[in-house]
């Protein structure tokens, strides 16, 4: 009775991992080339035979288990996130006629240089800076093949390659990487990733494909998004009640035993 209670608690864990997740898609709904994040749930079959350095739930739910060390091994069935992963299906294209707006069509990010180093994103909401550098909304400099993008006042325009004309003349071309291993880009704010991965594993794409006056809209499907919310919300909520069940009977067991009846 005494362990039996970690199996509601293990998905209750997980469905409260599960609606953090969903708040940040709901809050980025607006967000300029957002993509969603997904979550798959594993079972995790018992395994009494083996000693773990940690408790279960597992160690992926990132909670402090302290008051649970004395459980070792894995001797009852629990839930568990398998894997939170990108939705990296692209989003709706919205049409600004802004010049310095430039949309990615299919895979590519664009590079970045920030004071923290080489930074990617796909948010192509851009912005021309007092020295005349195409820039980020927070200023950083877009990175083409000849470093900054550098475009005099005035009107240029970005061809479907990525190529800068301004006054009838290139003035440099927006450089576009893909990756070879996804997971390897980490969300550092700012609506940009920060690749962690070999350096093998960046791609420079050769063919990119853009669209000027154009800007990418958030993947996240709101109603969808809601949908998994109650969902989840509902999990959670019986969950709950089933710990609190466990609860209950245990201390009522508890309150009975050395009971003396007349």
């Amino acid at each position: 009775m005494e362990k039996a209670i970690f199996t509601p608690l293990a998905g209750a864990l997980a469905q409260e991992k599960v609606l953090e997740m969903i708040a940040n898609n709901m809050a980025n709904l607006n967000t300029v080339a957002f993509k969603g994040d997904r979550a798959t749930f594993v079972l995790q079959e018992p395994e009494p035979e083996k000693r773990y350095e940690s408790p279960l739930p597992p160690a992926n739910f990132k909670v402090g288990m302290e008051q649970l060390m004395y459980l070792k091994g894995n001797e009852i069935f629990n839930v568990g996130i398998a894997e939170m992963f990108r939705d990296t299906q692209q989003g709706p294209a919205v049409q600004t006629l802004n010049p310095t707006d430039v949309m990615v069509e299919g895979e590519g990010l664009f590079k970045v240089e920030t004071p923290d180093g080489e930074r990617y994103t796909r948010a192509g909401n851009f912005a021309v800076s007092r020295d005349g550098v195409l820039a980020t909304q927070d200023g950083f400099p877009i990175m083409g093949d000849k470093g900054d993008i550098v475009v005099r006042a005035g009107s240029f325009q970005v061809n479907d390659t990525g190529e800068i004309w301004q006054d009838g003349k290139m003035v440099d071309k927006l450089q576009l990487f893909r990756f070879d291993d996804e997971n390897a880009l980490e969300r550092v704010g700012g609506n940009m990733f920060h690749y962690g991965g070999p350096p093998e594993g960046v791609k420079r794409i050769a063919l990119p494909s853009v669209r000027q006056g154009f800007i990418e809209g958030s993947n996240v499907n709101a109603i969808k998004n809601l949908t998994d919310m109650i969902i989840a919300h509902r999990s959670y909520d019986a969950y709950q009640k089933a710990v609190q069940s466990y609860d209950k009977m245990m201390d009522r067991t508890n309150n009975s035993i050395g009971e003396v009846r007349a």
